[in-house]
């Protein structure tokens, strides 16, 4: 008799009358189901798992411990099995929950993500069924929801045409614009499931919306207008145009653009000037492939370094708004290591002043060239060009778990990177 699999021993004592099946299945950490007997081992405890008493806490604990598992597949003998035959548990232990969701909405919500990316058809039951449930259709994992089926997946036209009579609220209904909007891009769909009387009167609320917290419904809602028939989509087109965000504005440009308007062209075109929305002003027109409209000045590389730093800086994760000082402290050509090429590199000096209304404030340097980033922490405007390079150079070899990354980053290791390489590469030409 072979020996228990990790994993097959965990659900054993987890089992067991005095287990606990949530600490077992926790410490097996990022555990990956690749036979088919543990996909066996794993459906045969949903068995036992499903008649536990649902208010007991061991039942409560352990059952995104068991949904994470489902996502951990790796084999498609082991996906099969567990499609046929873990899968309705699954939905059994989800049904029993979904009566009183109480704390855990996040565990039911995960647990949809698994039935979208498995497909059957009883779990796409439950993703409909779930997305008019008042409990479950404001999560924000709605949007990766959708995104589990393969656009391929022959059962995407019946998942639309019951979510779409009537549409569902909430932010369900904002992750299913997302998704459709992407699928008609990408032509895997024909027809918009929000071209209807109730849709636009949706698409209509949200760009008519004053409440910024909404503002990126109305960013959905201007993407979907190249699928609007008129005349509805003149009306929309002219909310999202007149849109106090900035960014639905270009959205709006795009789909005016998409539509055959030049003025949408020029909108974006004259943005490409301006620091803090070039890099996206340019991303839209080389998705239209109108990048011959991008003005001249815009392809200066200094200033779409600059233009970088200023969108990385803005970024929500990082300061969210774009800096009130910046300028160039530092530019020029090296042989970089993380990247093994010549390129040019360039390092900005930033500045954010506090306000009446914001009090945050603080200065640092950032680097564009390769990856743009700021090492906030750990470097200054009181440190020489070469040690910023340098410790740059040292995280981004850990970034991209490069063998070369020192053990430990310092200004020493990663000045020796540098000047080695530069070594190096003058060596090798020299060899020709």
């Amino acid at each position: 008799m072979s020996k228990p699999s990790l994993l097959q021993a965990a659900l054993t004592r987890g089992l067991a009358p005095e287990g606990d099946l949530y600490d077992e299945l926790n410490d097996l950490g990022d555990y990956e189901i690749s036979t088919l007997a543990d996909a066996e081992a794993l459906s045969g405890a949903m068995v036992e798992f499903v008649e536990q008493a649902i208010d007991s806490d061991e039942a409560m604990s352990a059952f995104p411990e068991l949904v994470r598992l489902f996502q951990s597949v790796t084999s498609a003998e082991a996906f099969r099995h567990l499609a046929k035959k873990g899968i309705p548990l699954l939905i059994d232990a989800f049904d029993a929950r979904l009566v009183d969701p109480g704390e855990c909405d996040s565990d039911l919500l995960f647990a949809l993500k698994i039935f979208a990316r498995y497909g059957t058809e009883e779990g796409l039951d439950r993703v409909v069924q779930s997305a008019y449930s008042v409990a479950l259709q404001d999560g924000y994992l709605w949007a990766v929801i959708f995104e589990q089926l393969s656009d391929t997946d022959p059962l995407i036209p019946q998942l639309i045409r019951r979510l779409s009579t009537p549409l569902p609220d909430g932010f369900v209904s904002v992750a299913l614009l997302d998704w459709v909007n992407r699928l008609c891009r990408d032509r895997v769909i024909k027809e918009h499931p929000f071209n209807t009387p109730e849709g636009i009167t949706k698409l209509r609320d949200w760009l008519s919306s004053e409440d910024e917290d909404e503002f990126s419904y109305a960013h959905a809602a201007s993407a979907s207008l190249p699928f609007i028939t008129d005349p509805p989509r003149t009306e929309l087109l002219a909310l999202a145009m007149d849109h106090p965000d900035l960014g639905v504005q270009m959205e709006g440009a795009w789909a005016s653009a998409v539509l055959g308007d030049e003025s949408g062209i020029e909108f974006l075109a004259r943005l490409c000037r301006e620091r803090d929305h070039a890099i996206t002003a340019r991303t839209y027109l080389q998705e239209l492939k109108r990048l011959d409209a991008v003005p001249e000045e815009a392809n200066d590389p200094d200033f779409i370094a600059l233009s970088e730093m200023c969108e990385w800086l803005s970024h929500p994760q990082e300061y969210g708004l774009p800096p009130d000082e910046i300028e160039v402290y530092d530019t020029r050509e090296l042989y970089w290591p993380p990247t093994n090429d010549w390129r040019t590199l360039w390092l900005f000096k930033y500045k954010y002043v506090a306000s009446p209304d914001d009090d945050s404030e603080g200065e640092g340097i950032g680097m564009t060239g390769s990856i743009t980033f700021s090492l906030i922490d750990e470097v200054s405007p009181s440190m020489p060009p070469e040690d910023i390079y340098a410790l740059h150079c040292c995280w981004e070899l850990e970034a991209n778990e490069d063998p070369r990354a020192p053990v430990e980053r310092s200004i020493e290791a990663g000045r020796a990177l540098i000047a080695a390489a530069q070594r190096d590469d003058i060596e090798d030409d020299e060899k020709f």
